[in-house]
């Protein structure tokens, strides 16, 4: 039997373009920085104690904004895996299991600050997405929500914006 002959021409590399044609920026340009560093948890006090004390609810809210789709599941999941199995492994080993529990919410949060970053070309800082879920989880969460605000894409948290000057007439 006879090899199949390999055609010598070579297929030219083209970026995926849009229907409408043109290229999306971030297949072309340098990934940008992010808008706030990921200990700036100090620049919006109320994400910070959100993603302090309740984590769960702004990961659902900022899932939320990311993929319009409700808030509530991605909500109950990073409970689950943050609350529930944190708590079970450091009962039933004493605390010696804990960072096998927290490399749980790592995984399921880490695929959706890539989404964040591919969204809006972001670096991969301060370290990859995993390792910056795992090493400051509530930092991780409340850098993506401040991300979104930022840009004005949060549709989570209402946000209330004082009215312009007035004049009584």
């Amino acid at each position: 039997m006879d090899a199949p002959e390999l055609s010598s021409s070579r297929a030219s590399y083209q970026p995926l373009a849009a229907e409408d044609g043109t290229v999306p920026f971030h297949q072309h340009e340098r990934p940008l920085r992010w808008t706030s560093g990921i200990c700036a948890c100090s620049d919006d006090i109320p994400s910070c104690c959100l993603g302090l004390f309740c984590p769960c609810i702004l990961f659902g809210r900022n899932v939320e904004t990311l993929e319009d789709r409700p808030w509530v599941g991605p909500c109950v999941m990073h409970l689950l895996l943050w609350g529930a199995v944190t708590g079970l492994c450091c009962a039933l080993t004493e605390g010696t299991a804990l960072g096998v529990a927290a490399s749980c919410v790592s995984c399921y949060a880490c695929g959706y600050r890539k989404t964040l970053r591919d969204k809006y070309n972001l670096e991969d800082a301060p370290c990859g997405d995993f390792l910056t879920h795992l090493c400051c989880h509530p930092c991780a969460v409340c850098q993506e929500y401040r991300e979104m605000k930022e840009r004005g894409t949060y549709s989570g948290i209402p946000v209330t914006v004082a009215p312009g000057n007035q004049v009584m007439v």
